[in-house]
Formats: structure tokens, sequence, C-alpha cells
């Protein structure tokens, strides 16, 4: 169990330096996005270095991925991975970057409050900077406590935003929690080990990190931190008033056609008068 606020100091070391030279090379040939600045040059490696020593058959779910190039890298390591969004807006990237990198995670398009997915699915479930998006945070930390198996790994990273210190946080990015409200959400959900809200934060570590995060964006005026939790030994059991998830496959074979069909008009483009391709454009947008 790991609790604790990013250190400024950590983003400069030699090992974590490393790691995002080898992660950024990752973006390059993935056609994904490269970290050169602001809290994922902390997050990222900080949520490898959890990872590294374990078994490469574990099954990571990946929350929020977008561009991110950690889901990728942990998938050519050898992780069983599943890459997702709220929105199909990357798939076209994702299948680009399946075929650049020679890899095939698993892709989704999820709802981190509700997620289509079976319970005990998954060994270790992952968020960067993803829960000040979620409106119901406790919901989030509840569907993350189903899917993951008994035993499983919670690796989360977040922003941290206290107000009495002077931080803000721009509503249009969501909401971030306080270090007090982030240990009342693991106190409040039974679904993981107890003990975290009692891990003191490094509150020491804060003005350094808050100096510098301050510089690589205008509206950066609060923290980063990041948790290990795991996952108790009960079994899930679904109340009986659980609304049934959506079953995802029509979906997901609705994004693939898209994807395929959107790949061949392109490949014919140049063959088709205008307006021919504009209309063929217009239905495989649907």
């Amino acid at each position: 169990m790991k609790k604790l606020l990013a250190k400024y100091p950590e983003i400069s070391d030699e090992r974590w330096v490393s790691f995002m030279n080898e992660l950024n090379d990752v973006a390059r040939r993935g056609g994904l996005a490269e970290y050169k600045s602001y809290s994922r040059v902390w997050e990222y490696p900080w949520l490898w270095f959890q990872l590294e020593n374990s078994a490469r058959s574990l099954r990571v779910l990946d929350i929020g991925s977008e561009r991110s190039p950690y889901p990728w890298f942990l998938a050519e390591k050898g992780f069983d991975v599943t890459v997702s969004d709220v929105t199909s807006s990357y798939w076209g990237l994702w299948r680009n970057a399946q075929r650049a990198l020679g890899v095939k995670p698993d892709l989704k398009i999820l709802d981190t409050q509700a997620l289509t997915l079976p319970p005990a699915s998954f060994d270790v479930y992952q968020s960067v900077s993803i829960l000040e998006h979620v409106p119901d945070k406790a919901k989030a930390l509840e569907e993350a406590a189903r899917v993951l198996r008994p035993g499983g790994l919670l690796l989360m990273s977040f922003d941290i935003c206290e107000a009495e210190m002077g931080m803000t946080f721009p509503k249009w990015n969501g909401r971030a929690v306080s270090m007090a409200e982030l240990d009342t959400l693991f106190a409040n959900c039974a679904w993981f080990e107890r003990g975290l809200s009692e891990v003191t934060w490094n509150i020491e570590t804060i003005d350094e990190y808050w100096s510098w995060h301050r510089t690589t964006a205008e509206h950066h005026n609060y923290v980063t931190g990041a948790i290990s939790v795991q996952r108790t030994d009960e079994p899930w059991v679904e109340r009986p008033n659980e609304n049934p998830r959506p079953d995802p496959t029509y979906q997901e074979i609705k994004l693939e056609m898209q994807w395929r069909f959107g790949e061949f008009s392109r490949q014919i483009k140049g063959q088709l008068p205008k307006p021919v391709h504009s209309l063929l454009k217009r239905v495989i947008r649907g």
C-alpha cells in the first residue's frame, strides 16, 4: 500500500528520465503523444515502478487512455492490456498504433462510472489523472473494485487541489480532490485494503513541486498524487437493484467497421469525384 504526493527532484532522477526516454520512443513509433513536461513525467515513471517486477501475464485495464503511450509500452513489455476511453475519438489512432507497434491490446469504449466489463476480469486497474474528470468519484472507485479480481492491484494518479493553501482547479477540467477527500473515498469503500487513509501524506514536498508545476501551464495551480492499493479478497456481489450494463459488442463492431471503411475511403479518394467521396464519408460516419 502506497500513497504520496509527487516529488519534484524525482523528475530529474536518472531512473525517471531513462524511463521517459523509453516511453517517448514508443510514442514516436506509434504516433502517440510524447511527454517532456508537466505531471506526466512524474506519474508515468512512478506507475511503472509499481509494475516493473510483476508477471507479464497480468491483465491490465488502462482507463482514459486517449493518446497516452503508456498502455502501449506495457503491451510491448508483454502485459495483456486493454486500452480504453469514454469516447470513440481515438479509435483510428489506436488502430494505427496497433499496426505501427505490432502489438494488439484490446480496444474498448468505457465509462469509468459504469464499466461494461464482467466482475474480476483484470489483475490491474490503472488510471492516470482521470479521477478529477469523473463526476461520481465514489462510483468510479466501486467499479474499479468490481472489475478487479480479489487481490488485484489499483494504480491511480490524480490531481490534488488544496483550496485553503491557495490552489485552484479550472472548472472546465472537472474537479480535483483534496487529500482529505481522497482519504474519505477509500475509507468509505470496503473493497480495498484498509488503512490507506491512515498513511501520512508527504506534505513537505508540496511547495517545491507546486512551484514547478505552475510553470508548465497557466492553469496548473495544483499538485499531483498517486496510490497503489490492493483489492480485498471478498468476491463481488451484484446488488439486487443494479442496472444491467449494456453489451458493448455492437458499438465495438460499429467502430471497427467505421475505421476500416475510413481507411478504404482515404485510399480511393483520388479515384472518385468529390461529391461521390463526400457522400461516402457521410455514410461511414453514420
